[in-house]
């Protein structure tokens, strides 16, 4: 999973997000869905280019959305730790 995900936001230029938000992943839970919710909206934006130009600020936006709700999410509903 690492390396798909290392490839794809290598290949978005997001190589440093990546890399900032991987040693994040064991303090939030919920990051990871938020990670992937940013790639699928990353991804349908690009098959949507070419008929629809999205403003860069309010892509960035939507991405900077996405990964605040996930860490808020993680912060107010902790998953209980298994014994």
């Amino acid at each position: 999973m690492v390396v798909y995900t290392s490839n794809i936001f290598a290949i978005l230029g997001l190589r440093s997000m990546y890399f900032a938000l991987a040693g994040m992943m064991e303090m939030f839970e919920y990051l990871h869905y938020g990670l992937a919710l940013v790639l699928v909206f990353i991804g349908g934006k690009m098959l949507a280019a070419h008929y629809y130009q999205m403003p860069t600020v309010l892509a960035l936006g939507v991405v900077a959305g996405i990964l605040v709700i996930s860490v808020l999410g993680s912060v107010a509903f902790p998953r209980k730790k298994r014994v």
